[in-house]
């Protein structure tokens, strides 16, 4: 099942161990065990472990929530706190980066609603396409990338205050 996924995923699942980051490898491990088994529950997941970074990152670090929780408004908060808004880099070129994580974040949260499980979807919604393994795996590769940065930053940003 979840052994398909290799890379930050993995890297991620064992920073989350260490840390003792119990909602953080709720998800983790939801989105790892579902990836060919039930990929529409792995894209759920997927979200679900970024919302969570976010929200994880905004109450330890004692900044209110956007008032709506979910993922766009969660990013937006969390990246502009950590200083990872595309707008706020003077380098060109971790900007353009920065701008994909942005659209990480939109897009697994777009591909979430529409074809995750987490809603209800219509007979032209599923004759459309059919979610398989592969783009399960894209997103969640792509969302333990994002989450792993922001660890990552916070770890940094923290190591830095006086």
């Amino acid at each position: 099942m979840g052994r398909a996924l290799t890379g930050p995923s993995r890297s991620l699942g064992d920073r989350l161990k260490e840390e003792g980051r119990q909602a953080l490898e709720l998800e983790y491990q939801r989105a790892y065990d579902q990836v060919e088994a039930d990929p529409p529950t792995a894209v759920t997941a997927a979200c679900a472990i970024l919302e969570t970074v976010c929200k994880t990152y905004l109450e330890d670090e004692g900044h209110p929530f956007p008032s709506k929780q979910v993922l766009g408004p969660l990013w937006t908060e969390t990246a502009s706190r950590l200083g990872l808004a595309a707008k706020d880099v003077a380098d060109g070129d971790l900007r353009q980066i920065l701008s994909g994580l942005s659209s990480i974040a939109v897009g697994v949260a777009a591909l979430r609603t529409h074809k995750g499980s987490a809603h209800g979807h219509s007979d032209a919604a599923t004759r459309n396409y059919r979610l398989e393994p592969r783009h399960a795996r894209l997103a969640v590769h792509a969302a333990h990338t994002l989450a792993m940065f922001v660890l990552e930053t916070w770890e940094a940003r923290k190591s830095n205050r006086p």
